[in-house]
């Protein structure tokens, strides 16, 4: 479900506005919903959304996933994820990135706070007491402001260069590379023409170190990841829309 989580949120990046003008990638109201499925069967959803908060004065972004098991699937493996990321609207660069993972025996929770002005982002593992101090350059993301800021980029573009995002406390190098096309078939919008792509990360909590995960994005605008496929030690992974809610506009709007 980790693997999930993070995949899903690099998939929602609707891959022109101009590198400077970021106000047409945050959509306060917006939810998008996704159904999980371990070999064909429904076993979680997932669920992000967008809205605005106040901070010093300040209107920010607020991004907010959740993922959970079915109830029916709790007694087998259960999950209860949540992320939070406070953007600037301006600059989408992140102000603060909060992460807490509850899958089974396994948990998490890790706030990174970002201090642009000053080159540096403070790292805190809430549960080992970790706390360090980590120099990075003044348009260093994480993964949301990236997916978010990058949301009508041109896709050519953006495979044809490595990326470098703040991941759990450290650097890392984020390749995506165009595999084919496709019409992706989801039950509330049909075929959806989608274009395949390949994520290649050296980190964990964002795609397999074996083996190999693919996701489609959409053509029509608003871009939106419609199918992640990932194979895994005990079978394969599916996550599809389910229903993206709010004020949409256009393809998908289905009013």
């Amino acid at each position: 479900m980790k693997l999930f989580i993070s995949i899903v949120l690099i998939g929602l990046a609707a891959l022109s506005a101009r590198a400077d003008d970021f106000s047409s990638c945050f959509v306060p109201g917006e939810v998008v919903e996704y159904k999980i499925y371990w070999m064909r069967i429904p076993i979680a959803w997932t669920r992000i959304t967008t809205d605005t908060v106040i901070e010093d004065e300040r209107e920010l972004i607020r991004i907010r996933m959740i993922v959970k098991t079915y109830a029916a699937y709790k007694h087998i493996f259960e999950v209860d994820d949540t992320t939070e990321v406070i953007i600037d609207p301006v600059t989408a660069l992140p102000v603060r990135h909060d992460w807490i993972i509850n899958e089974g025996s396994i948990h998490k929770s890790h706030l990174t706070s970002f201090y642009h002005d000053k080159k540096v982002a403070i790292f805190q593992d809430r549960i080992s007491k970790d706390i360090r101090e980590i120099p990075i350059e003044s348009d260093t993301r994480e993964i949301f402001s990236f997916i978010y800021a990058n949301r009508s980029a041109d896709i050519e573009k953006l495979v044809s260069r490595p990326h470098q995002l703040l991941v759990t406390g450290k650097l890392h190098v984020l390749r995506l590379k165009i595999s084919d096309y496709d019409n992706i078939k989801l039950a509330q919008y049909g075929k959806v023409p989608s274009i395949e792509i390949e994520p290649v990360a050296e980190f964990d909590g964002i795609f397999l170190r074996q083996g190999k995960v693919f996701f489609w994005i959409s053509k029509e605008p608003n871009r939106m990841v419609t199918c992640i496929k990932a194979k895994v030690s005990v079978g394969r992974i599916t996550a599809k829309i389910h229903e993206i809610s709010g004020p949409v506009t256009g393809f998908w709007n289905q009013e």
